[in-house]
């Protein structure tokens, strides 16, 4: 990627409570969230008034395999300072916000598939079984 000056490159593993500081991870455990996303870090640079660009093909360098994406944030305080507020404002603000969302929605859905389903199933044709034809 082509050096940017006026942004930071911000990963969901700086944020990850399942990884080791050697992995990756940029904060003390009790600041890291667990399974952190890029939908939760752009809403929080959205809340603190961020600007911000997703790039969801972006893979973290010490894990180039797993392609999680990155969101690019301008630069306003240090690095780590920035870290810090976007994951103070998820684990505030954004994750119980989204746990509600997910719970409404998941009763929705109950809500709608309480009448059982049947599967009908249809009855093929001899046509439908011919044999393939060799040549």
């Amino acid at each position: 990627m082509r050096r940017d000056n006026t942004h930071y490159f911000i990963y969901p593993e700086y944020f990850d409570k399942s990884l080791k500081r050697r992995e990756g991870r940029r904060l003390p455990i009790s600041d890291s969230l667990e399974n952190p996303s890029l939908l939760e870090i752009r809403l929080a640079a959205e809340k603190i008034g961020l600007d911000y660009e997703i790039r969801e093909n972006g893979s973290y360098p010490r894990q180039w395999w797993n392609p999680k994406g990155l969101i690019l944030i301008e630069k306003k305080d240090s690095k780590l300072t920035t870290i810090r507020k976007l994951s103070l404002e998820i684990e505030k603000n954004i994750k119980p916000a989204l746990e509600k969302k997910r719970k409404e929605v998941k009763e929705a859905k109950k809500k709608k598939s309480s009448k059982p389903r049947y599967k009908t199933t249809k009855k093929k044709s001899q046509t439908e079984f011919r044999p393939k034809r060799r040549r």
